[in-house]
């Protein structure tokens, strides 16, 4: 039998972010698992390739500053048996319906007016239009694709050079909103002036703000910083005992591992998605306008209550189960009802 192709659309570089990427990659993944081909198409980043190259996908379709992006994307969507778009820009009704002429499409966190042409949904803690629910659309946090190394959900395993509580620090990675050198400096005044804590700030090597974190990191008496690579991400977070992140997959991740997530946001839409999440009680957010004051009480609030935190980690571990990406790849390849998913835990209803 002929593998299916799955072709995969996904914004990257400084002005994105990897998000985009990491929750694509964990689609495609779950895909691969179940025989599909993956084909990738994005601007020519060098961390997102790199990042796909470990995960083992072929090289992908790399789009140039000019390139009009949807015809290089119906290009390769010629002979595929699906398309996946996660893009930061809402799609037109007339472009999803031209994706569809080639195979059934999946939106990623899309709900504009594109979505009604789509073959499938995802918005796992968004909401569709009035009139929209339905089978198409994957909604809820049981859909949130991580990447398969949070399908064995590690049990936490804290530590740090002293037994302080240990935060970690992870503002994308490519740190768009140029956030990881205040939130430093905030953690660094908070450990000047008697809060027990310590801090692992993970980084990309390609960004801007790796250059500076020798020298700040330092001065501030705080552990070096970490390049950030997506498969140990589950061992730095069973390391945290919090986490200050930007809202974006980071969340997810520390959700599924337990950290609670002292959350920052960019976007109107980071917004509304930090808000339903701290309704539920499993994350803290600080909102697009946070001020090192704001972050400096929660995050001495966080580190001084043990209880606390573990209530917060036991919510983000019921919501997120790091099977969310299989659920999607199931729907996606056209598998229904129920897939038994083979782990301790016996079967899993989609």
């Amino acid at each position: 039998m002929t593998a299916r192709r799955i072709v995969c659309w996904a914004d990257a570089g400084p002005a994105f972010g990897l998000g985009h990427v990491s929750r694509t990659l964990a689609i495609a993944e779950a895909c691969a698992a179940r025989g599909a081909a993956c084909r990738f198409v994005l601007p020519a980043d060098p961390t997102a390739r790199a990042w796909l190259a470990a995960a083992g996908m072929p090289e992908p379709i790399l789009l140039g500053e000019q390139d009009p992006a949807l015809v290089r994307v119906l290009e390769a969507a010629a002979d595929a048996d699906a398309v996946v778009v996660d893009v930061q820009r809402p799609l037109a009704a007339a472009e999803v319906r031209a994706l569809g002429a080639c195979a059934p499409v999946l939106l990623v966190d899309d709900t504009g007016p594109g979505a009604a042409e789509a073959a499938l949904v995802l918005t796992p803690f968004g909401a569709p239009p009035a009139g929209g629910a339905g089978a198409r659309w994957l909604v809820g946090p049981a859909h949130v694709p991580l990447r398969r190394a949070f399908e064995t959900r590690p049990a936490p395993a804290r530590a740090s050079r002293g037994g302080e509580p240990l935060v970690l620090v992870s503002l994308g990675a490519t740190d768009p909103g140029g956030l990881t050198v205040p939130v430093v400096e905030t953690l660094g005044a908070l450990r000047a002036a008697g809060t027990r804590l310590d801090a692992c700030v993970l980084a990309n090597p390609a960004s801007a703000v790796w250059r500076a974190l020798p020298a700040l990191l330092g001065r501030l008496d705080l552990l070096p910083a970490v390049a950030a690579e997506p498969e140990r991400m589950p061992a730095w977070l069973a390391a945290a005992d919090l986490a200050v992140v930007a809202m974006g997959v980071t969340v997810y991740e520390a959700m599924a591992c337990g950290v609670p997530a002292i959350v920052v946001c960019r976007t109107s839409g980071d917004v509304e998605h930090a808000r339903a999440l701290e309704a539920t009680g499993a994350i803290v957010s600080l909102g697009p306008h946070w001020t090192p004051p704001r972050l400096a009480a929660a995050v001495e609030a966080l580190a001084g209550d043990p209880v606390r935190r573990v209530a917060m980690g036991a919510v983000g571990r019921t919501l997120v189960d790091g099977r969310g990406a299989d659920r999607v790849a199931a729907r996606l390849l056209g598998i229904g009802g129920e897939v038994e998913v083979r782990d301790a835990g016996g079967r899993i209803a989609v």
